[in-house]
């Protein structure tokens, strides 16, 4: 059963108890079941990218396994690199897209005529067997810009991809026999995503059988060390046409269960509302309750007050200042701890673009796992501030786990991204004090041992770098704040607006239950414990 059925059916069961939901909540059941089945048709296919460096070979690996020689460029400089997704059509020809919008097309054979941007994304349609039998199965290849190949470009691609049930997959060079300074940092920004790509060393026709497996067990350490006790490692080459691994792993990957594994949460959330309501309704007919009339125009006041402002007194939820700057002590540390690595890159005197996508891979996983830890505390502290406020009306509970759908925090930093890592940006900065004395490193530091050259260099890193860092991001880090901030407040208001109104609703249900004999009641109110049961079922049946 493909995800669209899946979700379908358990909309259509939920579906079922609409009749019993009174107010608005028919229409909101409606729209959040629209909206779900919507993300689900966008959600058909996972995204494969495979990484790697530039000139790791990974276009030349398509090419062979697409069995489509030339079709994508191999000898693109990184400046130029983006991400090409691969799609099977009967009529080959190439469609560009920024920022999700179409803005050009052309036949296959002008593939590299595009003006493209950091972040565009090249949909590329072809007439491969291959790729088409991996489209009906759900997958969609994904050829990425080169890990190094630019931090703004790379950075840009790589995060389209980041929250999408993506399986990423990364091509080391043979020649290369190590995940080494940008790669391996990048590997472990990764893993703090839950996200443990497989590994396939390419280009092995270069090297002997005996030394090939000593790097895949150098590799397997090292994914080890990184978190992944049991990494997928094989071997790939298009010289030698071995795909056999690769499509070993492809076979293994579940497309319909990488993206359930998001979508299943939104499923949840929309069931646990419907039962929510059903609650309250019957908490609120099963008490003996005075001054309904009262309680509903009290009820009406607060909706106004908390469509005008938040409820938020002696809220403990962190300030903008407060949490930007926990924020920015988090870079920090971060930084502090990757800069002896950093500092050896500098001594072995590693490309500039390692140097930079070590960096800011690091700063990157950093911001997102500390605005995630900001999100949590933020929503809590305001729930449980808005929770005290409304204690007097009857049956309201705010619960934040609404909030705890993290997606959108990639969305609201994918706007930022751009000034936050481009040259116009700190790294821009960065780079004035940084990179002037990266080529006489060694001239300065001549005759110390290796120990006081790499202690030397790591506390220029820690005094120069690091401060630059963070004076470079603050700003934008204190926007991003803001704005993540004011869009809690905002779902918060709506999701308690929405309670409030279920309260009234069933405050008026129980005024007319004085017009009903205690028998038509009761009936009524097992009709809704039932629907309770029911969807608590359909719940079940998707934890299994």
């Amino acid at each position: 059963m493909n995800n669209m059925i899946k979700f379908q059916t358990a909309l259509d069961k939920v579906s079922e108890v609409s009749p019993l939901l009174i107010g608005d909540a028919q229409s909101e059941l409606k729209a959040k079941s629209e909206e779900l089945l919507e993300e689900v048709q966008n959600s058909q296919y996972i995204k494969v990218p495979l990484v790697g460096v530039f000139n790791a070979g990974k276009s030349s690996l398509l090419n062979v396994f697409t069995q489509k020689p030339g079709m994508l460029p191999v000898d693109t400089v990184p400046e130029t690199a983006i991400a090409y997704e691969l799609y099977y059509a009967q009529s080959e020809y190439v469609e560009l897209y920024r920022d999700g919008i179409k803005i050009d097309s052309k036949p296959l054979a002008e593939i590299k005529q595009f003006d493209t941007k950091p972040g565009d994304v090249a949909k590329v349609y072809c007439t491969s067997d291959p790729i088409k039998r991996l489209q009906e199965r759900g997958i969609i290849l994904v050829d990425m810009p080169g890990i190094g190949s630019g931090v703004e470009r790379h950075d840009a691609a790589i995060f389209n991809y980041i929250n999408r049930g993506t399986a990423f997959v990364l091509i080391v060079d043979a020649e290369q026999g190590t995940l080494r300074g940008s790669t391996l940092s990048f590997m472990q920004e990764l893993s703090q995503y839950n996200m443990y790509p497989a590994v396939f060393v390419s280009k092995i026709d270069k090297k002997p059988e005996a030394e090939v497996k000593d790097i895949m067990e150098h590799i397997k350490y090292q994914m080890a060390r990184l978190g992944n006790t049991n990494p997928f490692i094989g071997t790939v080459c298009s010289v030698n046409n071995d795909f056999e691994g690769f499509n070993r792993y492809l076979d293994a990957l579940d497309p319909d269960a990488l993206v359930a594994e998001k979508l299943d949460k939104k499923l949840k959330l929309i069931i646990n509302s419907v039962i929510d309501n059903l609650k309250v309704r019957i908490d609120l007919r099963s008490k003996d309750i005075e001054n309904v009339d009262e309680k509903i125009k009290k009820i009406d006041e607060e909706i106004s007050n908390v469509k005008a402002e938040l409820p938020t007194i002696n809220s403990e939820a962190d300030s903008p200042e407060k949490s930007t700057q926990d924020i920015l002590d988090n870079v920090r540390a971060a930084l502090e701890a990757k800069s002896t690595d950093i500092a050896q890159m500098i001594v072995d005197k590693e490309d500039q673009e390692s140097i930079k996508a070590v960096i800011v891979s690091t700063v990157r996983s950093e911001i997102i796992a500390s605005l995630k830890e900001e999100s949590e505390q933020y929503s809590t502290a305001l729930g449980a501030a808005v929770q005290n406020s409304v204690e007097g009306l009857a049956t309201i509970e705010v619960d934040s786990d609404f909030m705890k759908d993290f997606s959108e925090i990639y969305d609201l930093l994918n706007g930022y991204i751009e000034t936050l890592l481009s040259m116009g940006g700190f790294w821009g900065k960065l780079a004035a004090v940084l990179l002037p004395f990266l080529p006489d490193v060694l001239n300065w530091l001549f005759g110390k041992s290796d120990e006081e050259v790499l202690e030397e260099v790591r506390a220029k890193v820690m005094s120069k770098c690091v401060t630059k860092v963070i004076v470079g991001i603050e700003p934008t880090i204190f926007k991003i704040t803001v704005d993540n901030q004011k869009r809690i407040q905002e779902k918060l208001q709506s999701e308690l607006v929405s309670k409030m109104e279920r309260v009234k609703e069933g405050l008026r249900e129980k005024m007319d239950d004085a017009n009903k004999t205690k028998e038509e009641v009761e009936s009524e109110i097992s009709k809704l414990t039932s629907a309770i049961d029911y969807l608590n079922s359909i719940i079940s049946e998707f934890n299994h």
